[in-house]
């Protein structure tokens, strides 16, 4: 900040810092930045996240399991398996380490599901976009 121009003391730097470090960490990513910035989901976008939460959801008793995500996702078309930096195995595996954050017990609640998509929807900047982003990924 002080490079662009922007002096601020210490107090003002650690309220910045509280405010968008989310995950503790002492730095602050792209990711929580640009959640910071671009606020809440809209409504478009949360009814592509509770289409493909419902369909996971087979017998609609609010739980999603890891086993369940994986019956569905399809790794095929993300960027890093098209372009052959990483295999379909490792893409898998490193997208079902993002889910079941607040309570490790392999289910996967909604706010859990909608915590993950606030992250990606903050880097996607058209809604039309995500919805066929979501469409891909869960087959809806």
């Amino acid at each position: 900040m002080r490079i662009i121009g922007i002096n601020l003391n210490e107090e003002q730097c650690a309220a910045l810092l509280k405010h968008f470090d989310k995950d503790g960490n002492g730095t602050i990513n792209f990711n929580e930045f640009l959640v910071a910035i671009r606020g809440d989901l809209n409504a478009s976008r949360t009814e592509w996240i509770k289409k493909a939460y419902a369909k996971l959801d087979v017998n609609g008793d609010g739980q999603v399991t890891l086993d369940d995500i994986a019956k569905l996702y399809d790794v095929s078309k993300h960027p890093e398996i098209v372009n052959g930096s990483m295999t379909p195995k490792e893409v898998f595996m490193q997208f079902m380490s993002l889910w079941d954050t607040q309570i490790p017990d392999g289910i996967i609640t909604m706010d859990e599901f909608c915590d993950y998509y606030r992250d990606v929807s903050a880097s996607i900047d058209n809604d039309e976009f995500f919805g066929v982003m979501m469409t891909a990924a869960w087959k809806l």
